[in-house]
């Protein structure tokens, strides 16, 4: 794990370098659209490349499932699951809020995740069993109790317009029953800041996995609970995400529940 960890680390710094050098600095030529209100740029592309190249480099039989790349041929019980780029729309609007997700699966399992902030340089990793950690200091998820005094997170389903009426009645109703709700655009950082207390739950309706896989072990890791709406536990599929402390939980999804059948 040590090793794994050294060449996550590498792989997230390289990227991150990338990133950093073209924040501020891309052209209309970097960006394409993939779909409606959904984007990519020279640099998501260029990152993930960099990424898999440093983790085949070093585990050549492990798989990978990029954002940008989708699956490599070879099978493998390990495999990769990369956003290279989450928040490109911060990114491309000049926003800097955006990180490098990353997350291994062992026999379908997360096993260890990593967040990667390029601008603040902060990071984020759990391996499974050891404990979550924000630049190697062990952190922990808030001990809030009350709904009222909580400080929550969400996304806008963008993606998904059939969610939207739900979404809204939700958030309606969470927002006059917490303390506020923050939008900031990026998943794994919402979900990094879930598992140090920055913020006390987070919940979005539409995600992809590589948007929420490294977030889930470490909210889990800082002694969170993470699902889906339903109470599931989160897939390597397109899901919706609920995580929070463990006395906010119940609380939350029961509301969810209101509106999300």
């Amino acid at each position: 794990m040590d090793q794994l960890l050294k060449i996550a680390l590498q792989a997230v710094q390289e990227a991150g370098d990338l990133m950093a050098s073209n924040f501020q600095n891309l052209k209309n030529s970097d960006i394409q659209t993939k779909g409606k209100n959904d984007f990519v740029t020279r640099v998501d592309q260029e990152a993930e490349a960099i990424i898999s190249r440093i983790i085949l480099n070093e585990f050549p039989r492990h798989q990978i499932l990029g954002e940008e790349s989708g699956y490599t041929s070879r099978k493998s019980k390990f495999l990769w699951v990369i956003d290279p780029l989450d928040g490109t729309t911060n990114f491309i609007q000049g926003i800097p809020h955006f990180a490098i997700s990353m997350a291994l699966l062992a026999n379908s399992k997360v096993v260890f995740g990593l967040i990667y902030n390029p601008l603040s340089e902060d990071r984020f990793h759990a391996i499974k069993g050891q404990g979550a950690f924000l630049n190697n200091q062990p952190i922990a998820v808030s001990r809030k109790k009350m709904l009222r005094s909580a400080f929550g997170s969400t996304g806008f389903p963008f993606k998904a317009p059939q969610f939207l009426e739900a979404y809204t009645n939700t958030f309606r109703s969470l927002l006059s029953r917490s303390q506020d709700l923050r939008r900031c655009g990026s998943a794994a950082l919402d979900l990094a800041y879930t598992a140090c207390g920055r913020y006390d739950f987070f919940w979005e309706s539409h995600l992809l996995p590589w948007d929420f896989m490294a977030g889930k072990l470490i909210v889990e890791e800082a002694g969170g609970i993470t699902s889906d709406f339903q109470g599931r536990e989160l897939p390597l599929q397109t899901s919706s995400v609920l995580a929070a402390n463990p006395t906010l939980y119940p609380k939350i999804i029961k509301i969810i529940n209101e509106y999300f059948i």
